[in-house]
């Protein structure tokens, strides 16, 4: 009989939050009945690290671990309850690695004996129960843990109990899979046993976030990598999954929790998402309902075209009914990149109604100097006008097509008017593009744009739902994890992402007409020697995306200087 065994934790399930250390982090944020202090959840983490390692033996039970702990407060949780809620965050932190599961079910297939095996202080009915709904574990199979069978896999003891349960003669037919060097290669391997190491990478961006992260108390960081890794490997969304869970994702869903503790703070009742590129802003912001149960969160039919022509009697007829038009609630208009023109000419058709000036929410507004309109009107992460001065945060600016562009993608029409219909109702109209005469790289540039959309808004409802477990730190993330890593994308790209922007075309004027350019290309090296570089709209990252990371300093200094 062939037998295929398994490590459970970080072979065939990883947390969300990552390493154990950032389990009991994310543990503190719910172990108290009320807001406990930052300086008492840390407390509690090390109280609970040391009743562990004060009792710590193959045969420790989680039973064990808390009937040590001795640590009080007066808004924590009984012991009893501290127990259950330990056992109920580590089902709702595991997620599966398909392609463990895969293999596991191949293995299954080839007529192996399935035999999962654990150095853990939880139970085998815990486990197994999690294994199940994860798809992992089916009748027939075995679990071995060492708080029940009191041996260890790191001296191999383990190894030795399973050959004497199964009732094997030899180590000859075993081959097992596991992520510790010791544990899971050394230990077994001297027995025998043949081993593969199991390793599941963190991406670039994420490895950088785990390694350098400094934060004393909760590790953010590291936690954020944790999220982005375990939906990379429990997603069936593999392909350009990276760039939205690296980039995109944490931006987001940290900005949007921002600009609504603003509101919050300013008493703003009602927040309203602007067609198209705050479309999945305003999908964050609903998950984030419960966090700020005061603010509803609305969808904007708005562009330009529609505020500045059109019927303004159905406009007017839109802002009244869905409540942007109103006398008594302060409210305040979402979008992602703005001059400031569309919000002065909101409030100057408001105010010529009667109705009270509405706010401004953004990234980055880029307005002129004169810009004494706005007052105190509007809340924005960056304004170019004062940061243009500074390099790197140029750099970022200079790329706003992307940010503008791609982050937002949807399939969302764009609107055009409003009419009133047979009943008094108001309603958007759309406009509608004649796909028999698109040009034919923008038909390509179409396919590319749905398959994106589609992706970017599957991954970021995944991905939101997780991170409200960190969401209180989103000042934390958005400057210190976040921003550094958008402003490291664009001044000088990491090569695992850049595949996501190959097919993305931007608008730019040449020989005083709009063509479409792709922004990276792949190109040989001949014809990079040619500058056909240049014939796209961003250049340092074609060149690094289509040669070898080596010789990209030379090349660079050779055909672009500082390009």
């Amino acid at each position: 009989m062939e037998i295929s065994s398994f490590d459970i934790f970080d072979t065939c399930l990883i947390r969300k939050c990552g390493t154990p250390e950032n389990f009991f982090d994310v543990f503190s944020l719910r172990a108290f009945d009320g807001d406990a202090e930052e300086w008492a959840r840390q407390e509690f983490v090390a109280a609970r690290v040391l009743a562990q390692q004060s009792i710590q033996s193959a045969s420790t039970t989680l039973q064990d671990i808390w009937d040590a702990f001795s640590w009080t407060h007066p808004l924590l949780k009984s012991k009893d309850d501290l127990y259950r809620l330990e056992q109920d965050l580590e089902r709702e932190m595991l997620v599966p690695v398909l392609a463990m599961r895969d293999k596991v079910n191949n293995c299954r297939k080839c007529g192996d004996k399935i035999i999962f095996i654990s150095d853990m202080y939880l139970s085998s009915e815990f486990l197994i129960s999690v294994l199940r709904e994860c798809g992992f574990f089916q009748d027939g199979d075995a679990l071995y843990v060492s708080c029940e069978c009191n041996a260890s896999k790191w001296n191999g003891e383990l190894f030795q109990y399973v050959k004497e349960k199964e009732g094997l003669k030899s180590f000859r037919h075993w081959h097992h899979y596991g992520d510790n060097k010791v544990g899971d290669y050394k230990a077994p391997k001297k027995l025998g046993i043949k081993c593969t190491l199991i390793n599941h990478e963190y991406t670039p961006y994420q490895k950088q976030w785990k390694d350098n992260d400094y934060s004393l108390g909760f590790k953010y960081p590291s936690i954020l990598a944790g999220l982005g890794r375990a939906l990379h490997y429990s997603t069936e969304l593999t392909t350009h999954t990276d760039f939205v869970l690296d980039i995109i994702a944490p931006f987001y869903c940290s900005l949007v929790y921002r600009m609504m503790k603003d509101a919050k703070q300013r008493g703003i009742k009602r927040l309203y998402f602007c067609a198209r590129d705050a479309y999945e802003m305003h999908q964050i912001a609903l998950k984030y309902k419960s966090l700020f149960p005061g603010i509803d969160c609305r969808f904007l039919y708005i562009s330009k075209k529609s505020l500045y022509e059109g019927d303004s009697l159905a406009r007017q007829k839109y802002f009244e009914q869905i409540g942007l038009a109103n006398t008594t609630d302060y409210v305040a208009i979402v979008d992602f990149r703005s001059s400031g023109k569309t919000l002065q000419v909101l409030n100057e058709q408001l105010s010529q109604i009667g109705c009270l000036p509405i706010k401004g929410y953004y990234f980055e507004m880029f307005c002129t100097k004169d810009d004494s309109f706005l007052s105190q009107n509007y809340y924005s992460e960056i304004n170019s006008l004062y940061i243009s001065n500074i390099r790197t945060l140029n750099r970022l600016l200079s790329r706003w097509n992307i940010y503008e562009q791609f982050f937002p993608l949807n399939t969302l029409k764009r609107t055009i008017d409003y009419y009133i219909d047979s009943k008094g109702i108001a309603h958007p109209v759309f406009d509608s593009e004649n796909e028999e005469q698109t040009e034919e790289i923008e038909k390509v540039e179409m396919k590319e744009k749905v398959y994106w959309a589609d992706i970017h808004h599957k991954i970021i409802e995944k991905y939101v739902q997780d991170f409200t477990m960190v969401a209180n730190y989103s000042d934390e993330i958005f400057n210190n994890v976040c921003m550094p890593t958008i402003v490291r994308f664009f001044e000088t790209p990491d090569k695992h992402y850049l595949g996501s922007l190959d097919g993305f075309y931007a608008s730019t004027y040449i020989d005083e007409k709009v063509v479409k350019v792709p922004y990276i290309s792949k190109i040989n090296p001949l014809s990079l020697l040619l500058h056909k570089a240049n014939k796209t709209m961003w250049r340092r990252a074609t060149l690094i995306y289509s040669i070898p990371k080596f010789m990209y300093k030379i090349t660079d200094k050779i055909i672009h200087g500082n390009a």
